[in-house]
């Protein structure tokens, strides 16, 4: 088992230090000059696809505003209602574990003196209690009561990043401009480059 771990730990750690690796396109354009209109088309259309992903973009990050405010207001009720229920549950959990204290207490103290008398009468029956009582002892331990989840406040911050999260800029505009570029003739060639932890 540990030695499985480890070499878990291992791997994890080369794994972290392994090579990182960025994507960068090289553009050939075509040799005939005739395909510069092309070229430009292909520009134009993927600078208007960047304004309109753009206004997009900010149009989503105004409204996940509302929606945050909207949730906020259902979080803020359920949040309130868990706490009511919360504040019950500690009131029973104070009472059970009184009861569960005050059991302990006297459990503990007949141990102690069936203890005593095992030890120093060589009692039997006093013996069979003491096993019977550490055993009963030992299940109370592991019922002790616990104290009930507080639930968490809602903060708008919270509800407003989980809100923005789903909006994007990456709207496809380079994918859709590589595509035009080879459609007029040019050549797009991928390149991995290494920028961390090279050989």
């Amino acid at each position: 088992m540990y030695r499985w771990l480890l070499w878990v730990c291992i791997a994890l750690l080369f794994a972290g230090c392994g090579p990182r690796y960025v994507i960068k396109n090289e553009y050939i354009p075509p040799a005939s000059s005739r395909s510069q209109p092309c070229l430009n088309n292909c520009s134009l259309i993927r600078q208007g696809c960047q304004d309109q992903c753009q206004r997009n973009y900010q149009y989503c990050l105004d409204d996940a505003y509302g929606k945050a405010k909207a949730v906020e207001m259902d979080e803020q009720r359920a949040y309130e209602m868990a706490y009511s229920r919360y504040q019950m549950d500690v009131m029973r959990f104070e009472m059970d574990l009184r009861h569960w204290q005050r059991d302990y207490y006297d459990y503990s103290r007949d141990l102690s003196h069936f203890q005593r008398q095992c030890e120093q009468n060589k009692d039997p029956n006093a013996c069979k209690r003491r096993d019977e009582l550490r055993r009963y002892m030992s299940r109370l331990s592991h019922d002790r009561p616990r104290e009930p989840w507080v639930p968490t406040r809602p903060t708008f911050e919270q509800i407003l990043v989980n809100q923005q999260s789903f909006c994007t800029t990456n709207c496809g505009c380079d994918q859709h401009y590589d595509t035009c570029f080879v459609g007029c003739g040019g050549q797009v060639i991928v390149h991995k480059i290494c920028v961390e932890n090279c050989d």
